[in-house]
């Protein structure tokens, strides 16, 4: 079960460097081709899905735990979940500002 944190801790970063890589075009034209954008949008998609499953499967895991057990259980993995979460929700709408931001000097300039 440790995969599913390690993709949800990966996928925000990976989002963040294909936008940076993309802004100062060091990709090689990755953000001019069709399948550029479609990786983005997947990532976007996925993103804040992938973390939110792994913020709910590390609740009910410490729920579970805390039930069970007379000690406290740690909360770290809960709060690291929540802290991916928040970081995609973040990403995202950072994303979307942006995207808001070009339509609108696009409108401008026409």
């Amino acid at each position: 079960m440790n995969f599913l944190p390690a993709i949800a801790v990966v996928l925000p970063q990976i989002l963040v460097f294909l936008l940076i890589g993309s802004a100062i075009d060091l990709l090689g034209g990755f953000n001019k081709a069709d399948t550029g954008f479609d990786v983005l949008i997947i990532l976007f998609l996925l993103n804040p899905v992938v973390t939110l499953i792994l913020l709910i499967t590390e609740m009910v895991k410490y729920r579970k735990h805390r039930k069970t057990r007379i000690e406290t259980p740690s909360f770290f993995m809960l709060a690291l979940a929540l802290f991916l979460f928040v970081e995609a929700l973040v990403t995202n709408v950072f994303i979307l500002s942006q995207v808001s931001k070009r339509a609108l000097l696009s409108q401008e300039l026409h």
